[in-house]
């Protein structure tokens, strides 16, 4: 089963909505409120921090992600920086399933670590695939979670 994983839409708006209201918050502490809140312009700096962390996180959700399951539960994921990138440009990386992976009806948050040690997260909305596509790997995934060293520790709800 292979999927290419696309950035989510939904996902995206959601962290520019959310940073504009932290701006907004920021503003409206900062300049509004700077007489009536006591530590006003600490909470206004914290607001705009977290405004920026978010914008940062909204322009960096670009890459798309292969993600090939086999038949015998091995993963490979790729990780392309465009979605217009080649996906025979980069080999890949072998990965496993951690136990802290979440598999919901709307949601698949894969906790994945390849052979280095090195953890990732890779959140897969459905927006990001075709419903067909999603399906598939909701339930290989689900599959696997399903095996006797994961399913003490997952969540799954199917």
């Amino acid at each position: 089963m292979s999927a290419r994983v696309a950035p989510s839409r939904r996902l995206r708006a959601g962290l520019l909505l959310f940073a504009l209201v932290q701006l907004c918050a920021a503003l409206t502490v900062g300049l509004v409120l700077l007489q009536r809140v006591a530590g006003a312009s600490f909470c206004a700096a914290f607001f705009l921090l977290a405004a920026l962390f978010l914008l940062h996180g909204w322009a960096g959700a670009t890459k798309t992600h292969q993600i090939d399951v086999s038949g015998t539960g091995s993963i490979r994921l790729t990780v392309q920086q465009e979605m217009e990138a080649d996906p025979l440009a980069s080999k890949g990386f072998v990965v496993t399933l951690l136990p802290a992976t979440l598999v919901w009806p709307a949601l698949l948050l894969l906790h994945l670590a390849d052979e280095k040690g090195a953890t990732r997260i890779v959140p897969v909305l459905r927006d990001s695939l075709a419903p067909a596509e999603y399906r598939a790997l909701r339930v290989a995934i689900g599959t696997l979670c399903r095996r006797t060293e994961h399913a003490a520790t997952t969540n799954e709800i199917l």
